[in-house]
């Protein structure tokens, strides 16, 4: 059975590639340190400087761990939904906090592990699922389109649809330029707006075929934003990622910063206006609400309401700015709860209502999904609105205002909140879970006492 020392020592398979290889004893600490760790079911934190070449040295002892034990017939339906199976095969994760390190990892060091070891392995990168373009939703917005945009998006619609007919992945990342961001909001994979294996087009989704990729795989590169997506997801009792045994934290200095973004709350009046124009926009007389299915009185009162969250919504900001200006020189943390009342709750709650009907009644299931799925979030809107006000989450959170100004001067207010001490919340739902957790970073250790 190969070892570290095998592939990355001064005898080993890379030196054979290579002529001028240099083994670097650090990079050879590390790789068995990370292997130790995994073979013992072990968390691990390494600090290892620029020229260790860390990326092998968690990657080598992740791939010996993981490939070559995978038995036929292991995989199961459970792997896609992230479900326990005793069946699981092993799986390892590597979590990035940038873009240029991903590219490194599945561009350069992946394939060039994969012609050097004797065995055979898959990595693949995961996406969060708005990466990829839904078929059904953009067939329906095709059809819509007069109704859902103005006229200047036909030729951006003329070129999606020539793309989507011969992309491999329908990964927006594939399309250059990337897709206008309005029609691509209306035609991306969505959580909640799924029709699963009852869409018509099922059998050529996009992101089912990353998924089976992905279920299939020995190793996964992510970021950090999808991993504490998917770890907050987990925590509701469903997930992203399948289940994984291992878990490895490049730029591990980041992840205290992403998991608190990701375990808080963050809503803006941008926000609400835009999720309300999608559904109703009074000046370009476009959105969900304007289709022609609808009756015209039903329609009418749903517009109304549109409107009267709109107003809603100027209303609590407006207030919000107001308690800002009332504390100058404030950083803006909030230190009791209802600190402005909410004229937003009552109108998203008459909305929510008339939406319901409307979608219950609406001929075609693609449209009752899409209306649905335009409910569900403005329901999750008001409730961290609520629970801001309230401050009410699950975990001991510190709750903020912050104030900035657009281009064009208009003041932009965000209502935040995140846990004070995201330590307790990883080690129950992450350290406590994961076989083997591994954080390596150039700048990791801290508290070191001077000499």
């Amino acid at each position: 059975m190969l070892t570290p020392q095998d592939i990355l020592g001064s005898g080993g398979l890379i030196a054979r590639r290579l002529d001028r290889y240099e083994h670097r004893q650090e990079q050879l600490a590390m790789a068995d340190a990370v292997y130790r760790a995994f073979c013992t079911k072990k968390h691990l934190a390494v600090e290892a400087g620029t020229g260790v070449g860390k990326s092998f040295a968690y990657l080598v002892p992740a791939i010996l761990q993981t490939a070559g034990e995978i038995t036929a017939g292991q995989q199961t339906d459970s792997e896609l939904t992230g479900e326990e199976s005793e069946n699981v095969p092993p799986r390892a994760v590597v979590s990035t906090h940038t873009i240029s390190l991903q590219e490194q990892l599945l561009e350069k060091d992946i394939p060039f592990l994969q012609a050097v070891l004797p065995f055979e392995f898959t990595a693949v990168l995961v996406k969060g699922r708005s990466n990829y373009l839904c078929l059904r939703r953009f067939h329906t917005a095709l059809q819509k389109q007069d109704t859902l945009f103005d006229d200047r998006k036909g030729k951006e619609f003329q070129r999606l649809s020539e793309w989507s007919k011969n992309t491999d992945d329908g990964s927006k990342s594939s399309l250059n330029p990337e897709p206008d961001w309005e029609i691509w909001n209306e035609t991306c994979c969505e959580t909640g707006n799924c029709s699963g294996k009852k869409c018509a087009h099922a059998s050529k989704c996009f992101y089912n075929t990353a998924r089976r990729r992905i279920a299939n795989a020995q190793i996964l590169v992510v970021n950090h934003a999808l991993l504490f997506s998917d770890m907050a997801v987990r925590r509701q009792g469903g997930s992203i990622l399948p289940v994984y045994q291992y878990l490895i934290f490049d730029e591990a200095h980041t992840i205290e910063q992403a998991a608190a973004d990701h375990l808080g709350l963050s809503v803006t009046q941008s926000q609400i206006e835009y999720n309300l124009n999608r559904l109703y926009n009074g000046r370009t007389q476009k959105g969900l609400l304007m289709n022609t299915d609808i009756p015209a009185a039903t329609a009418k009162s749903g517009q109304q309401a549109v409107e009267e969250c709109f107003y809603g919504s100027e209303l609590l900001f407006q207030y919000l700015s107001e308690w800002l200006q009332k504390r100058p020189g404030s950083n803006g943390r909030i230190r009791e709860i209802n600190v402005v009342s909410n004229p937003l709750a009552a109108p998203l709650r008459k909305l929510s209502a008339i939406l319901r009907e409307i979608a219950d009644k609406l001929p075609k299931p693609d449209d009752r999904t899409e209306l649905k799925s335009a409910r569900d979030r403005m329901a999750d809107i008001a409730g961290n609105v609520n629970v801001w006000l309230t401050q009410s989450l699950p975990e001991d959170s510190v709750y903020w205002l912050e104030s900035s100004f657009t281009g064009r001067g208009r003041q932009r207010i965000s209502i935040n909140a995140s846990p004070i001490d995201i330590g307790p919340i990883l080690r129950e739902h992450l350290f406590n879970k994961t076989a083997s957790v591994v954080l390596a970073s150039a700048t990791l250790a801290t508290g070191r006492q001077s000499s």
